[in-house]
């Protein structure tokens, strides 16, 4: 008997571990990764073809939870050839030297309005801390993530030589993000 609660209380004592928020099934049919951003003045929007995302979030977990986006440069567009060229070529994505930036967020609050995710955006060799602003819902087991980050892309090194003067384009990039899929 003495054996039986000497093992009781061992086993109360051993630490306990959440369990990691499920993964969401994203359906990118349904999700958008697009951008905002101004050239000569005039606002323009973007977009990318294809990305693939790593979400476990849980309001209930957020300690638990984490988040990775794998974005394909490459499949950028703004509804201009040349300005797509230019976007996927040097000085700026380098698309085929460097086919992905990548995000990763492991630190979640919460806010009035929603979240936010601090997270690290990597674009070719550059990594910025990246604070990403979003709210959830959920009916169901289906869910849909809306947020969005501003960046600086200069802090990324994006946009050199006669595109480095903001006048041409301007700093701030507002990537905008929806996300829909079940978990």
């Amino acid at each position: 008997m003495i054996r039986w609660v000497c093992l009781m209380l061992a086993c109360l004592a051993l630490p306990t571990f959440a369990a990691e928020p499920a993964r969401w099934t994203i359906d990118y049919t349904a999700s958008k990764l697009a951008f905002a951003a101004e050239q000569a003045e005039a606002k323009f929007d973007g977009s990318f073809g294809k990305f693939d995302a790593d979400v476990r979030f849980d309001p209930a977990a957020l300690a638990d939870s984490h988040a990775e986006v794998s974005v394909d440069t490459a499949s950028v567009a703004t509804a201009n050839k040349d300005r797509d060229g230019i976007l996927r070529g040097d000085g700026w994505f380098e698309s085929p030297k460097f086919p992905n930036a990548r995000f990763v967020a492991k630190e979640f609050t919460k806010t009035d309005d929603g979240f936010e995710a601090h997270g690290e955006l990597t674009i070719r060799t550059v990594t910025v801390p990246v604070k990403f602003v979003f709210t959830v819902a959920q009916t169901g087991n289906r869910v849909e993530l809306n947020g969005e980050a501003d960046l600086d892309r200069l802090a990324f090194g994006l946009g050199t030589g006669e595109w480095a003067d903001p006048k041409a384009i301007g700093t701030k990039v507002t990537v905008i993000v929806k996300l829909v899929g079940t978990r």
